[in-house]
């Protein structure tokens, strides 16, 4: 733990946590509201699955990763409560203002602004944490901030589905400068305009003082670090990276899954999901934070990428069985899992990144991690699904397939990839982290 000079003390420390997991948590409502939606934005706009795959994944994911990189240049020099308090009110704005769009680009602008405004928070989050926290504690701490994924995702679907339900009983609304709106239009704006209080509370976190005389690393001296890690970074950013690509595919299409195969009402489908999604979330992230946390502390150097390989082959049946399962119940049982272990790696994953990188470069190499979840996951996930079930099936009330293929092909890859992190971290020494 950093020392009261460093503006922490522990009921303090878990005081940020909780705030920036809240941050998360909106982030993800405010990413994932669209799934709920699927059906009626396809009616109005005349979309495919695929087209709608690129406003749930590509517009945001591809802005979402390449700017959090730049953003992380900025979090490493300056204030990193700011910079996620401006990108808290950024992303915000711009769900409201996708309730305004009439044709498709005008949403897939949107979705890149919400992008760009949600690639404030994580490499700073990250950053923070590892400024209010010790190696051995870290895990822990960033795997609550990860709740907010899932609670995020629960809450998406949970709140989403009954602002939905709510929404749409209230016809056409006249707001000011807007005009009449009504629909999803409405859920949109309503849902945007419900995440700005955060940002206040966000700006109420303090600060923690940079070691002295340290200054942000170059772009030349990152690319150093990298370069002479490489084999440590890459096969644990690549492999846990693809294992959001069945993450993603989940949380965007089970909602449609839902209401095509097992006839389900938005709110009936958001509610199942909702909370799966929440559970599976919140006791994945105790117990894979709690359990790198523990064998850290029992003298296990290798004990991030050891929880991340079991989350590894936990991960690699729930989504390729539960489409198959002949009721709603039976396939919220199942995919319970992969939000499970998807949860419970996200702590040992982001602790792992921030542990072997030096303090003044720690915000850039959180953003190269989100790099890996979201440029690989939230991207080719939810559009690899889209493509299969246009182009291969051709059939939308198929989808159930397309998630079962894509994730039958990607998750053994990820197991791999995640075995052969450990297994060259077991032979490598401990890195040095100043």
């Amino acid at each position: 733990m950093q020392d009261q000079s460093s503006g922490s003390s522990s009921l303090y420390a878990w005081f940020v946590v909780a705030v920036l997991a809240l941050a998360n948590a909106v982030s993800f409502i405010d990413r994932l509201i669209l799934s709920l939606l699927v059906q009626p934005i396809k009616a109005e706009l005349h979309v495919s699955d695929t087209a709608f795959s690129l406003l749930a994944g590509a517009a945001f994911a591809i802005f979402y990763a390449t700017m959090g990189l730049v953003i992380a240049r900025w979090a490493d020099r300056y204030s990193r409560k700011w910079i996620i308090t401006g990108g808290i009110l950024t992303w915000c704005s711009m769900t409201s203002l996708t309730g305004t769009a009439r044709t498709f680009l005008e949403l897939f602008g949107y979705r890149v602004g919400v992008g760009v405004g949600e690639a404030t928070l994580s490499p700073s989050a990250y950053s923070l944490l590892a400024s209010y926290f010790p190696p051995q504690r870290l895990s822990l701490a960033i795997g609550l901030y990860s709740i907010g994924v899932t609670g995020g995702t629960g809450l998406a679907f949970l709140l989403g589905g009954a602002t939905i339900g709510w929404v749409m009983s209230q016809g056409l609304v006249t707001l000011p400068l807007i005009g009449e709106v009504g629909g999803w239009r409405l859920v949109m704006i309503v849902v945007g305009a419900l995440g700005l209080p955060v940002a206040l509370l966000m700006s109420l976190v303090r600060e923690p003082t940079r070691k002295p005389g340290v200054e942000p690393a170059t772009f030349a001296e990152v690319r150093a670090h990298l370069m002479t890690n490489l084999e440590r970074y890459g096969y644990m950013l690549i492999g846990y990276g693809t294992t959001s690509i069945t993450a993603f595919s989940v949380m965007t299409w089970t909602p449609a899954l839902y209401q095509r195969k097992y006839g389900a009402s938005i709110g009936e489908a958001a509610a199942t999901l909702g909370t799966v999604a929440l559970l599976g979330g919140l006791a994945g992230a105790f117990a894979g934070g709690t359990a790198a946390d523990r064998l850290e502390q029992g003298g296990d150097r290798t004990a991030k990428l050891r929880v991340l390989n079991w989350c590894g082959i936990g991960l690699l049946l729930p989504a390729v069985v539960a489409p198959f399962m002949p009721t709603m119940t039976g396939h919220a049982l199942v995919i319970f899992w992969t939000f499970f272990f998807g949860t419970a790696a996200t702590g040992p994953a982001g602790a792992y990144v921030q542990t072997i990188t030096p303090e003044r470069m720690r915000a850039q190499f959180g953003a190269l991690y989100q790099l890996s979840l979201t440029l690989v996951g939230a991207t080719l996930g939810p559009l690899a699904v889209g493509l299969v079930t246009d182009r291969v099936i051709g059939d939308e009330a198929r989808i159930g397939e397309s998630l079962s293929l894509v994730s039958a092909i990607v998750n053994p890859i990820a197991a791999v990839l995640l075995w052969q992190a450990l297994k060259r971290a077991r032979a490598q020494p401990s890195p040095v982290n100043s």
